[in-house]
């Protein structure tokens, strides 16, 4: 598709100025419908469809953010990495805004899931609760955070459901409970509705983990002792 909004959009953009890109793509919904936006959304290049987005959250959403597929949006989360902000927070608002837009959000987890963009996103996105998300999986309820240090093993690649204490294999925390559109809630649907997703996430926290606690203790290898899970740190993306 060669819609010429394409090319206006970019420039609006090029010169810092995303919001009047979200009102021009307002106008195309207005003028030619949203079938005919979701076409000129799915020809944007990702590196301006990002600068958009990450202006908007659930609660300040974006007519792009409504529209944007999961195909898409995996592209984004590819771009939005680039940006290199480690407080994660414009992530986090715009992965919330698209993901709960409605009340299926599975189609953005499974391609999210699919994508390693979209596994670093979700760790980015649950960097400041790795506890949480730890506790969460071993015990299935938030409520309950271990009074010991979490300890990681050496190698997650035999990361099973059997670590899950059995006597909390199906969390005490219903969905309802924790109903709230942000990490708790994409935390139960991850590990209870998409565990392999899940599983490759913790990974991925725990790797990092395990990177930062051999950086404090100046080994610099990535290999060093098992440390207590950490939500606090803050480290820039991957890519």
């Amino acid at each position: 598709m060669n819609h010429p909004v394409i090319a206006l959009i970019s420039r609006m953009v090029q010169e810092g100025d995303p919001t009047k890109a979200e009102s021009a793509l307002v106008a195309v919904a207005d003028e030619e419908g949203d079938f005919a936006l979701m076409q000129v959304l799915e020809a944007m290049p990702a590196r301006d469809l990002v600068a958009i987005l990450r202006e908007h959250d659930a609660s300040h959403p974006s007519i792009a953010g409504e529209l944007v597929t999961p195909a898409s949006f995996v592209k984004v989360l590819a771009m939005e990495a680039k940006y290199n902000d480690v407080t994660h927070e414009a992530l986090r608002g715009m992965m919330n805004m698209v993901i709960f837009r409605g009340d299926e959000p599975d189609a953005f987890l499974e391609a999210m899931g699919n994508s390693e963009h979209g596994i670093l996103a979700f760790a980015d996105y649950f960097s400041d609760y790795h506890d949480e998300v730890e506790s969460f999986f071993q015990h299935g309820s938030f409520d309950f955070l271990d009074s010991d240090p979490i300890e990681l093993s050496a190698d997650d690649s035999d990361l099973e459901e059997s670590e899950m204490g059995s006597e909390y294999r199906q969390p005490s925390d219903s969905l309802q409970e924790i109903r709230d559109q942000d990490w708790r809630e994409l935390a139960w649907r991850l590990r209870c509705e998409h565990y392999g997703v899940f599983t490759e996430v913790l990974k991925t926290l725990r790797g990092r983990a395990r990177s930062e606690a051999a950086r404090l203790d100046g080994l610099g290898d990535g290999k060093g002792k098992p440390r207590k899970a950490s939500g606090g740190d803050k480290e820039e993306s991957f890519l």
